[in-house]
């Protein structure tokens, strides 16, 4: 009984170190947009459903995008990484 207590609580322990830096990452965002960009949470971002032109990654690892509508409707979006400062 001791030892599956035991290695339940260490792998919650280990795996909780792989946990931080994903929460300490969504804060502050890295950078900026260009001008007639919105900043925007990379997640929350992949929910729409729309056609995205460029690339929805972040390649800074903040967890934020740069997104502007390129059609009226606003079916397309152009999408680059916040890197300006």
């Amino acid at each position: 009984m001791f030892t599956k207590l035991a290695f339940a609580l260490m792998l919650v322990v280990l795996l909780s170190q792989f946990a931080a830096p994903t929460v300490f990452a969504m804060g502050a965002p890295a950078g900026n947009c260009a001008p007639g960009f919105t900043l925007e949470m990379a997640m929350v971002h992949d929910n729409h459903h729309h056609r995205h032109v460029g690339t929805d990654t972040d390649k800074n690892g903040d967890g934020y995008i740069c997104m502007k509508p390129v059609t009226p409707s606003g079916k397309i979006h152009v999408h680059i990484d916040n890197n300006l400062p």
